[in-house]
């Protein structure tokens, strides 16, 4: 775990539109090179509404979804969530020999408790349900594993994903149904991404969710980073099958908004329009600091995404923690990190975004003016612990 450290600072500016704003910078633990450089925050030039993308957490809340407390999540302003019950006890539909018995129960119940909780009430956020939990594809499944469509063979993943659609409806909830978690890697999906059984598995699931719930939100590939070459083979398919997701999404982006804008791009060039983009699991553990946590947000905040979700690295995954921005005190009780602080301070951000330029170094900022509540709020980060002048 990183230690880190938060510095607030509150200052007179001549707005306009407000008496005074502030200016919160994230210090990350271990410093690196001492450079000079400069942010400019304009705040007469604004560029959109603040969204409040990337306050989000995957498996964040406990397994019934009533933890954490509101104290500790409203502050946040959460905007997403993601989970599907990985790791509970029964191991999913796979641990019921392929049928929806206690093991798959208990990880439903978990997802929808977790989805009222995000998306209902109080908060407004947005939920991703990873179906591949639910049928029990997290890394803990027999490596004997039937995978669906074996042999072309999908009667079973019809009927799981069938069943599933069907509790959500139940529960009266509205999620976003993300298919299959990291299928270009051999943990979660052992057959390949590109291959006939990959591609059979996508577009059974998605023909299934959309023949019972048409206007249903469809999320993928969910690759484990920013890779191009699959990506473009994953549009062309789906654009052939008619399979294209709501969202399309990857994690772990190294330059969020660059590679939102090549996505972007490769959408356009095939003719594909309306697809929104999604990053529902970003920050490596060596980057889960204040500062770098900061200067993250800073990017998803001018890269268009519909929403961020902060990864998890430890205590997966009905810990209640926040993803560890939250950890026990002496006494057991949760209180908040370097990286708490950062969302509760970027949950401040409303209205409408300000333009900002930067000197082109590590150091960037998110900035807002709320009009309504006479406001303006600066966020500053940095990606390698810069501790030079920043002007």
């Amino acid at each position: 775990m990183h230690s880190t450290q938060r510095v607030r600072r509150t200052a007179r500016l001549l707005l306009g539109i407000a008496a005074a704003g502030s200016l919160v910078v994230g210090i990350p633990a271990n410093a690196g090179p001492a450079t000079n450089q400069s942010v400019t925050v304009d705040e007469s030039s604004t560029t959109g509404p603040a969204t409040g993308v990337g306050s989000g957490f995957l498996y964040g809340l406990n397994q019934d979804g009533s933890g954490p407390a509101d104290s500790l999540l409203a502050p946040l302003n959460p905007t997403s969530g993601r989970g599907g019950g990985a790791r509970l006890p029964g191991g999913g539909w796979i641990g019921d020999g392929m049928t929806a018995g206690n093991g798959y129960q208990a990880r439903i119940a978990s997802a929808i408790g977790q989805a009222r909780r995000l998306t209902t009430g109080a908060y407004h956020a947005s939920y991703d349900l990873l179906v591949s939990d639910l049928f029990g594809a997290d890394t803990t499944q027999p490596s004997n594993t039937v995978y669906p469509c074996t042999n072309g063979n999908c009667a079973n993943w019809i009927a799981f994903v069938d069943r599933v659609v069907a509790d959500v409806k139940a529960a009266g909830l509205t999620v976003n149904f993300d298919i299959w978690n990291e299928p270009d890697g051999g943990a979660f999906w052992a057959p390949g991404m590109n291959t006939t059984q990959y591609y059979a598995m996508w577009d059974t699931a998605v023909h299934e969710i959309r023949r019972l719930a048409p206007s249903a939100t469809i999320v993928g590939p969910s690759l484990s980073g920013w890779q191009q070459t699959p990506l473009n083979i994953f549009l062309d398919h789906v654009k052939a099958a008619n399979t294209i997701p709501t969202i399309l999404n990857w994690h772990f982006s190294g330059n969020p908004a660059a590679d939102a804008q090549t996505a972007n791009a490769m959408l356009s060039s095939r003719g594909i329009s309306g697809v929104r983009l999604s990053i529902n699991e970003y920050l490596f553990s060596n980057n889960q600091n204040a500062g770098y946590e900061a200067w993250y947000l800073t990017q998803l905040a001018k890269s268009g995404y519909r929403n961020g979700d902060h990864a998890i690295w430890t205590d997966c995954c009905v810990a209640g923690t926040l993803d560890s921005t939250l950890v026990p005190d002496a006494g057991g009780n949760p209180r908040p990190t370097g990286q708490w602080w950062v969302y509760r301070d970027y949950a401040q951000l409303t209205g409408q975004l300000a333009a900002v330029r930067n000197s082109g170094g590590s150091t960037d900022a998110v900035a807002a003016v709320d009009q309504s509540a006479g406001r303006a709020t600066v966020l500053l980060g940095d990606s390698t612990g810069n501790t030079g002048s920043v002007n």
